[in-house]
């Protein structure tokens, strides 16, 4: 229920008086924060907004280029945990 009162919050579709129990749980909540972040995020990248890279991506992207991966390898194998 938190999650869609952030959402709404962002989509300005909340009423005045329920604004301050979103805020005071973003300032309390990481999970309410990492919520707000990835909303946001993820409306940028809907509007085709440049998105913060501060190169982590581009790194992690060059590293799996030279990383081997056992095509038999099934992560959703749990008998091999």
């Amino acid at each position: 229920k938190l999650k869609e009162k952030i959402s709404a919050y962002i989509d300005s579709e909340l009423a005045a008086e329920e604004i301050d129990p979103i805020v005071e749980s973003l300032r309390h909540e990481p999970n309410a924060r990492d919520d707000w972040f990835l909303y946001h995020l993820t409306g940028d990248a809907m509007r085709g907004q440049p998105t913060m890279d501060d190169g982590f991506s581009k790194g992690i992207i060059e590293r799996l280029k030279t990383v081997k991966i056992d095509p038999s390898y099934d992560p959703l194998d749990d008998s091999k945990v």
